[in-house]
C-alpha cells in the first residue's frame, strides 16, 4: 500500500494552467510489474483514501485484461477509463495518470 510519503516520492503532480480545476498525478507501474495493483494504490494515495475504501476495480474495467493489454501490448497502447470518481489512463510504457477534479476532491488533495 502507498502512504503519503510514497506518494510524494513516487508521483508528480502537475497543475493544469490557471483556468483548469484539475491536476494530474503520475505513477510508474513497471517497478511492480502489476499495473492494476499500482493503479489502485495510486488512486488511493491521490484521493487520500485507503485501498479498501475504493470500489472494486472490476466495476470499471477487467483488471486481468488491463494487465495483459498494457504489459504485452505495444508501449504506445493507452487505456483510459473512470475509476473511483477520477479519470485514469494506463499506458504500455509504464505510466499511470490520475486526473483529479480539484473542485470535488479539494479536501482530499493537498
Amino acid at each position: 500500500m502507498t502512504d503519503d510519503m510514497d506518494r510524494v516520492a513516487d508521483s508528480d503532480a502537475d497543475e493544469q494552467g490557471p483556468t483548469s480545476n484539475a491536476s494530474v498525478v503520475r505513477h510508474d507501474w513497471t517497478e511492480s510489474g502489476h499495473p492494476t495493483v499500482t493503479l489502485v494504490e495510486a488512486v488511493a494515495a491521490a484521493t487520500d483514501r485507503t485501498t479498501t475504501d475504493l470500489p472494486s476495480l472490476y466495476r470499471s474495467i477487467d483488471p486481468d485484461a488491463l494487465d495483459a493489454l498494457v504489459t504485452a501490448g505495444p508501449p504506445a497502447v493507452t487505456v483510459a477509463f473512470q475509476y473511483a470518481d477520477v479519470a485514469v489512463s494506463v499506458t504500455g510504457n509504464g505510466t499511470i495518470e490520475i486526473r483529479l477534479d480539484e473542485g470535488s476532491t479539494e479536501e482530499r488533495v493537498e
